[in-house]
Protein backbone atom coordinates (compact mmCIF):
# COMPACT_ATOMS: atom_id res chain seq x y z
CA UNK A 1 0.00 0.00 0.00
CA UNK A 2 1.53 3.53 -1.01
CA UNK A 3 1.11 7.08 1.32
CA UNK A 4 -1.94 8.09 -1.40
CA UNK A 5 -3.99 5.16 -0.74
CA UNK A 6 -3.14 5.21 3.17
CA UNK A 7 -4.44 8.85 3.23
CA UNK A 8 -7.91 7.93 0.70
CA UNK A 9 -8.48 5.08 3.50
CA UNK A 10 -7.35 6.91 6.56
CA UNK A 11 -7.99 10.23 8.41
CA UNK A 12 -5.30 13.07 8.00
CA UNK A 13 -4.40 12.36 12.25
CA UNK A 14 -3.12 8.90 10.98
CA UNK A 15 -1.51 10.22 7.93
CA UNK A 16 0.80 12.43 9.39
CA UNK A 17 0.98 10.31 12.76
CA UNK A 18 2.28 7.75 10.10
CA UNK A 19 4.78 10.21 8.50
CA UNK A 20 6.27 11.24 11.69
CA UNK A 21 6.47 7.82 12.86
CA UNK A 22 8.95 7.29 9.73
CA UNK A 23 10.46 10.42 10.19
CA UNK A 24 11.74 9.56 13.99
CA UNK A 25 12.51 6.46 12.94
CA UNK A 26 14.91 7.89 10.36
CA UNK A 27 16.33 10.01 12.78
CA UNK A 28 17.05 7.26 15.21
CA UNK A 29 18.89 5.00 12.58
CA UNK A 30 20.66 8.29 11.73
CA UNK A 31 21.50 8.65 15.09
CA UNK A 32 22.50 5.06 15.87
CA UNK A 33 24.91 5.51 12.88
CA UNK A 34 26.91 8.81 13.99
CA UNK A 35 26.87 7.16 17.22
CA UNK A 36 28.54 4.05 15.89
CA UNK A 37 30.80 6.04 13.26
CA UNK A 38 32.16 8.04 16.55
CA UNK A 39 32.72 4.98 18.78
CA UNK A 40 34.86 3.89 16.11
CA UNK A 41 36.64 7.03 15.73
CA UNK A 42 37.28 6.93 19.50
CA UNK A 43 38.31 3.09 19.64
CA UNK A 44 40.82 3.92 16.37
CA UNK A 45 41.84 7.10 18.53
CA UNK A 46 42.80 5.44 21.35
CA UNK A 47 44.71 2.75 19.50
CA UNK A 48 46.82 5.15 17.66
CA UNK A 49 47.25 6.71 20.94
CA UNK A 50 48.46 3.77 22.53
CA UNK A 51 50.88 3.35 19.23
CA UNK A 52 52.24 7.19 19.99
CA UNK A 53 52.55 6.48 23.99
CA UNK A 54 54.28 2.92 22.95
CA UNK A 55 56.81 4.71 20.47
CA UNK A 56 57.48 7.37 22.75
CA UNK A 57 58.36 4.95 25.34
CA UNK A 58 60.90 3.52 22.82
CA UNK A 59 62.44 6.29 21.75
CA UNK A 60 63.17 6.95 25.36
CA UNK A 61 64.31 3.88 25.98
CA UNK A 62 66.43 4.09 23.06
CA UNK A 63 67.80 7.79 24.25
CA UNK A 64 68.56 6.55 27.46
CA UNK A 65 70.36 3.56 26.21
CA UNK A 66 72.10 5.98 23.34
CA UNK A 67 73.24 8.07 26.52
CA UNK A 68 74.26 5.35 29.06
CA UNK A 69 76.67 3.98 25.69
CA UNK A 70 77.92 7.93 25.73
CA UNK A 71 78.67 7.88 29.25
CA UNK A 72 80.51 4.42 29.18
CA UNK A 73 82.31 5.79 25.93
CA UNK A 74 83.78 8.66 27.98
CA UNK A 75 84.77 6.91 30.72
CA UNK A 76 86.57 4.38 28.86
CA UNK A 77 88.45 7.07 26.62
CA UNK A 78 88.90 9.26 30.13
CA UNK A 79 90.33 5.56 31.62
CA UNK A 80 92.64 5.23 28.22
CA UNK A 81 93.66 9.12 28.77
CA UNK A 82 94.79 8.78 32.20
CA UNK A 83 96.40 5.24 31.25
CA UNK A 84 98.46 6.95 28.67
CA UNK A 85 99.01 10.13 31.19
CA UNK A 86 100.31 7.33 33.26
CA UNK A 87 102.57 5.73 30.80
CA UNK A 88 104.23 8.27 30.14
CA UNK A 89 104.93 9.93 33.70
CA UNK A 90 105.96 6.15 33.98
CA UNK A 91 108.49 7.23 31.35
CA UNK A 92 109.72 10.57 32.28
CA UNK A 93 110.25 9.28 36.08
CA UNK A 94 112.48 5.84 34.93
CA UNK A 95 114.56 8.43 32.22
CA UNK A 96 115.13 10.31 35.05
CA UNK A 97 115.94 7.73 37.42
CA UNK A 98 118.09 6.31 34.51
CA UNK A 99 119.74 9.50 34.49
CA UNK A 100 120.55 9.63 38.40
CA UNK A 101 121.71 6.33 38.15
CA UNK A 102 124.10 7.26 35.35
CA UNK A 103 125.55 10.27 37.98
CA UNK A 104 125.63 7.87 40.57
CA UNK A 105 127.79 5.40 38.72
CA UNK A 106 130.03 8.31 37.27
CA UNK A 107 130.47 9.69 40.69
CA UNK A 108 131.62 6.33 41.88
CA UNK A 109 133.49 5.65 39.16
CA UNK A 110 135.96 8.87 39.93
CA UNK A 111 139.24 8.25 40.34
CA UNK A 112 140.84 9.28 43.90
CA UNK A 113 143.42 11.48 41.56
CA UNK A 114 140.65 13.96 40.32
CA UNK A 115 140.04 15.53 43.83
CA UNK A 116 136.93 15.89 45.26
CA UNK A 117 135.64 18.48 42.96
CA UNK A 118 134.97 18.30 39.78
CA UNK A 119 133.29 19.73 37.05
CA UNK A 120 131.09 17.44 34.66
CA UNK A 121 129.79 19.49 32.21
CA UNK A 122 129.85 22.65 31.39
CA UNK A 123 128.66 25.39 28.73
CA UNK A 124 127.27 28.47 27.78
CA UNK A 125 124.09 29.31 25.54
CA UNK A 126 123.64 32.69 24.24
CA UNK A 127 119.91 34.07 24.55
CA UNK A 128 117.62 35.53 22.43
CA UNK A 129 118.29 39.13 24.29
CA UNK A 130 121.11 41.18 23.53
CA UNK A 131 124.24 40.09 25.15
CA UNK A 132 122.64 37.66 27.54
CA UNK A 133 123.56 34.20 28.30
CA UNK A 134 122.64 31.05 30.28
CA UNK A 135 125.74 29.11 32.24
CA UNK A 136 125.22 25.47 32.91
CA UNK A 137 127.01 23.57 34.79
CA UNK A 138 127.10 20.06 36.24
CA UNK A 139 129.15 19.92 39.18
CA UNK A 140 130.04 15.98 40.69
CA UNK A 141 132.22 14.52 43.76
CA UNK A 142 135.45 13.74 42.10
CA UNK A 143 135.85 11.43 44.74
CA UNK A 144 133.73 9.14 46.63
CA UNK A 145 133.47 10.81 49.52
CA UNK A 146 130.29 9.79 50.96
CA UNK A 147 129.90 13.58 52.82
CA UNK A 148 128.62 16.58 51.96
CA UNK A 149 131.11 18.98 50.72
CA UNK A 150 131.00 23.13 49.96
CA UNK A 151 132.46 26.20 49.14
CA UNK A 152 132.13 29.18 47.24
CA UNK A 153 132.13 29.60 43.25
CA UNK A 154 134.71 32.32 42.44
CA UNK A 155 134.13 32.47 38.47
CA UNK A 156 135.87 34.98 36.24
CA UNK A 157 135.14 36.01 32.61
CA UNK A 158 138.14 37.05 30.51
CA UNK A 159 138.31 38.90 27.59
CA UNK A 160 139.07 42.74 25.78
CA UNK A 161 137.26 45.88 25.78
CA UNK A 162 138.00 49.28 23.81
CA UNK A 163 141.28 47.55 22.68
CA UNK A 164 142.22 46.58 26.48
CA UNK A 165 142.07 43.29 28.59
CA UNK A 166 139.39 43.12 30.99
CA UNK A 167 137.96 40.67 33.39
CA UNK A 168 134.44 40.75 35.04
CA UNK A 169 133.11 38.57 38.22
CA UNK A 170 130.59 36.82 36.99
CA UNK A 171 128.55 37.38 40.52
CA UNK A 172 128.37 41.01 38.87
CA UNK A 173 127.18 40.13 35.91
CA UNK A 174 123.79 38.88 36.70
CA UNK A 175 120.89 39.35 34.88
CA UNK A 176 117.02 38.96 34.26
CA UNK A 177 115.87 37.26 31.17
CA UNK A 178 112.30 37.23 29.97
CA UNK A 179 113.22 34.08 28.28
CA UNK A 180 114.80 31.89 31.40
CA UNK A 181 114.33 32.73 34.82
CA UNK A 182 117.13 33.70 37.10
CA UNK A 183 116.50 31.00 39.69
CA UNK A 184 120.26 31.06 40.66
CA UNK A 185 122.39 33.89 41.84
CA UNK A 186 124.09 32.18 44.68
CA UNK A 187 128.20 31.45 44.00
CA UNK A 188 127.96 29.05 47.18
CA UNK A 189 127.38 25.26 46.73
CA UNK A 190 126.70 22.63 49.28
CA UNK A 191 126.03 18.93 48.08
CA UNK A 192 126.55 15.13 48.14
CA UNK A 193 127.36 13.23 44.60
CA UNK A 194 126.41 15.79 42.11
CA UNK A 195 124.66 19.52 41.96
CA UNK A 196 123.64 22.08 39.03
CA UNK A 197 124.01 24.92 39.04
CA UNK A 198 122.76 27.66 36.03
CA UNK A 199 123.30 31.35 36.33
CA UNK A 200 121.65 33.76 34.29
CA UNK A 201 123.77 36.96 33.06
CA UNK A 202 124.49 39.58 30.50
CA UNK A 203 127.86 40.76 29.04
CA UNK A 204 128.78 44.44 28.71
CA UNK A 205 128.27 46.39 25.64
CA UNK A 206 132.02 46.17 23.79
CA UNK A 207 132.83 43.41 25.48
CA UNK A 208 134.48 40.67 24.10
CA UNK A 209 134.84 37.11 26.13
CA UNK A 210 137.95 35.38 25.46
CA UNK A 211 137.70 32.56 28.39
CA UNK A 212 136.03 31.93 31.55
CA UNK A 213 137.83 30.92 34.64
CA UNK A 214 136.56 28.69 38.31
CA UNK A 215 137.96 29.07 41.17
CA UNK A 216 136.96 27.07 44.65
CA UNK A 217 138.12 25.82 48.06
CA UNK A 218 136.39 22.68 48.68
CA UNK A 219 135.44 22.17 52.16
CA UNK A 220 134.28 18.72 54.07
CA UNK A 221 132.37 19.80 57.23
CA UNK A 222 134.77 22.94 58.30
CA UNK A 223 137.98 21.37 57.20
CA UNK A 224 139.55 22.49 53.67
CA UNK A 225 139.95 19.18 51.59
CA UNK A 226 141.18 20.99 48.28
CA UNK A 227 141.53 24.08 45.94
CA UNK A 228 140.47 23.44 42.09
CA UNK A 229 141.21 26.01 39.61
CA UNK A 230 140.06 25.36 36.09
CA UNK A 231 140.02 27.96 32.75
CA UNK A 232 137.78 27.07 29.65
CA UNK A 233 138.20 28.61 26.09
CA UNK A 234 135.17 30.88 25.48
CA UNK A 235 134.38 29.43 22.16
CA UNK A 236 134.85 25.57 23.61
CA UNK A 237 131.92 26.97 25.96
CA UNK A 238 129.46 29.00 23.84
CA UNK A 239 126.83 26.33 22.62
CA UNK A 240 127.00 25.74 18.69
CA UNK A 241 123.59 27.51 17.09
CA UNK A 242 123.79 30.01 19.69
Amino acid sequence: MDLYQFRLNNSAFRFYALIVLVMLLMLYVGFELARYGIEQEQRETQVMSGTIAHAQAENLRLNQSLSQIGVELALQQSAQVLVEESYAELLTENQSLQQKIDLYELVLGEGEASGPFAIHSIRVMALPESQHFLLDMLLLQGRALKSLINGNLVININGTQDGKSRTYALSDLFADSVFVANTDTSMRYRYQYFLEKQFVFALPEGFTPDSLEIKTDVYQWKRKRDSFTQAYKWSDLIAPNT
